[in-house]
């Protein structure tokens, strides 16, 4: 990805960053980048700085969270004017990470990678619900195009597109489009579905979906849609009757 995803990164970071390259460890980034605490966290907790930082997944000794903590030692001591070439002597001490740290689970990676950079990129955002689309039995977007006409499925994913385009019959349409990591299932709303649904279709990332497949095409399906919801709370309801 380039770092130039990473929200709130200023552009004489960028430059910075691309002209002193190689780093040597974190403290060296720090010296001679020069991003702010804030930049540095950011760069942290979406793994850009993982390699430096000496981090591996097969590796027990150090992780994201013991990286923020010595970003937070670093980042107290001030720079000020000193030669960026020579590093300090207070600096040089920090140069191994602590130990012992809590790192970020697989769901609060994904959030992080969303939050900054606008991408779940390490995996899916749908992952998360695996075991509950495995019970419903949702069928996944790649699989749409196998089912014939009049099939009745459930379809989950991050709603990627919501479109109201004007109809000449004056009544509202409402298309939504799901990304669940195989692709898109595109699901139509009319009227009778909105009435149900309608809030859920304009204020929730992820949904559930149950409807008819319509077949549009040798490689085309769509979903006549009959209701939606909400897999996040559907997700908390499961997770409460198994505790």
């Amino acid at each position: 990805m380039a770092i130039t995803e990473v929200a709130g990164i200023s552009r004489p970071e960028v430059e910075r960053v691309m002209t002193e390259q190689p780093f040597r460890d974190i403290s060296d980034f720090y010296i001679r980048a020069r991003p702010s605490r804030r930049t540095l966290e950011r760069l942290a907790l979406i793994g850009a700085l993982d390699q430096i930082a000496d981090i591996r997944a097969e590796s027990n000794e150090s992780n994201r969270g013991d990286l923020l903590v010595h970003i937070r030692q670093i980042s107290s001591k001030p720079l000020g004017k000193q030669d960026k070439n020579q590093m300090s002597f207070d600096l040089g001490k920090l140069d191994r990470l602590p130990t012992g740290n809590k790192a970020p689970t697989k769901t609060q990676t994904v959030q992080n990678e969303l939050d900054i950079t606008g991408m779940d990129v390490t995996d899916h955002q749908l992952s998360e619900f695996q075991e509950l689309l495995d019970e419903l039995g949702v069928v996944r977007a790649s699989e749409l195009v196998n089912l014939r006409s009049n099939t009745e499925v459930l379809v989950a994913g991050v709603r990627v597109a919501t479109q109201t385009p004007p109809m000449r019959s004056g009544k509202r349409v409402v298309f939504i489009s799901l990304d669940d990591g195989t692709g898109c299932a595109d699901a139509t709303f009319f009227d009778e579905a909105q009435r149900r649904c309608a809030q859920l279709l304009f204020q929730n990332r992820l949904l559930l979906i149950s409807g008819k497949t319509r077949r549009t095409g040798v490689r085309g399906v769509s979903i006549l849609a009959e209701n939606a919801f909400d897999l996040r709370a559907l997700w908390l309801e499961r997770k409460q009757k198994a505790s």
